[in-house]
């Protein structure tokens, strides 16, 4: 009995150091591991921001996609925070700190932040790591790319090449209050008819969630697709300032009732007024490309073991086998039936001259 409790301890000791406490690895990224359970976090996560369903029709096409794409990024995050550790970057906690807090400040009350971790699938840990991640990978983009202090591509010279990139059309900046029945929506417009004060009802009665940043005011926006159609033909249709629509305007989202703060015509854009935002457009590109330079130059540079996209390959390699083995299963048996039905035919045959 004692030599079989010796033999059963061996066995499990073994186990155990085989399978590191039952951690598969999906990749190795300069000897550091990236573990399933990790992975399979990072694709509920992705799935709930982006609203993808694991558990439908299509999941499993869904989660293997996102597990290829969040591996990637994991094995990126990776080396970015090993050279940031080279680089000896220093990370200042108070800024994190700042960063949390100021994220925090989004939401009404503790609940509503939990709320949000929690249909996001994560934790306070969770996204305290990401924020981590963030503000060492803008670290590291400014040590990166800090000699590029000047765009070689000239504002002015692209201003005037390009002069059709500058020509605005008409454009309207309007606030809307969102509500989901109708009747709501008649009883608002009638409270304005009695003179009550537009912004005030948008704050107390629309159901939009930016309503409590923008008390209902929009950034103006041309005719073409900017908005869905109903909610654009109604905005543009309004012709005085202060004027709103008499009348609910339907959407997928529910009935709006929107007024017109302000229209400015189709113009030509001076360069003065553009010429800051282009050198930073063109500063930005060029860190860009910098950045995805290093990126890749680190990646070429790095010791990377993709077990996951090494387990898919021979999974599929397998199921190629399988189709073909089964092929030819087919292929034997079409020609046995051919065999016999020859057979067949020269036993008739024989029987015929008898």
């Amino acid at each position: 009995m004692k030599k079989i409790w010796k033999i059963l301890v061996c066995s499990l000791a073994l186990v155990f150091l085989l399978t590191g406490c039952g951690e598969k690895i999906v990749a190795k990224v300069n000897g550091e591991k990236i573990t399933e359970e990790q992975l399979n976090i990072k694709v509920e996560q992705a799935a709930a921001m982006n609203g993808y369903d694991l558990e439908g029709e299509n999941g499993d096409i869904v989660k293997k996609f996102l597990q290829e794409q969040m591996l990637q990024a994991m094995i990126m995050e990776k080396l970015v925070i090993q050279d940031a550790k080279e680089k000896n970057l220093p990370f200042d906690k108070k800024v994190l700190k700042e960063e949390m807090e100021n994220f925090k400040k989004n939401f009404k009350s503790e609940k509503e932040y939990q709320d949000f971790l929690t249909s996001m699938k994560l934790t306070k840990k969770g996204m305290e790591d990401i924020y981590k991640y963030m503000l060492t990978y803008n670290q590291l983009f400014e040590e990166v790319t800090k000699d590029i202090t000047t765009p070689t591509t000239d504002p002015e010279q692209y201003y005037n090449e390009h002069p059709e990139e500058f020509d605005q059309p008409e454009m309207v900046q309007v606030r809307h209050i969102l509500v989901e029945k109708e009747e709501e929506a008649k009883e608002i417009i009638a409270l304005l008819e009695k003179g009550e004060d537009f912004k005030k009802l948008a704050i107390e009665r629309s159901k939009d969630e930016s309503v409590a940043q923008n008390e209902g005011l929009m950034e103006y926006f041309p005719m073409g697709g900017y908005m869905v159609p109903e909610f654009e033909e109604a905005s543009f249709a309004l012709k005085e300032i202060g004027s709103y629509t008499k009348e609910p305007v339907k959407t997928d989202f529910g009935f709006h009732i929107i007024k017109l703060e302000g229209r400015q015509e189709p113009r030509h854009i001076p360069f003065e007024e553009v010429k800051d935002a282009m050198h930073e457009r063109f500063l930005a590109e060029e860190k860009n490309t910098k950045f995805q330079e290093y990126e890749q130059e680190l990646l070429a540079n790095a010791n990377v073991e993709n077990l996951l996209s090494q387990e898919n390959e021979e999974g599929n390699v397998e199921e190629q086998g399988q189709e073909e083995q089964g092929q030819g299963q087919e292929l034997e048996q079409e020609q046995e039936q051919e065999q016999a039905g020859n057979s067949d035919q020269e036993e008739a045959a024989s029987g015929e001259k008898n």
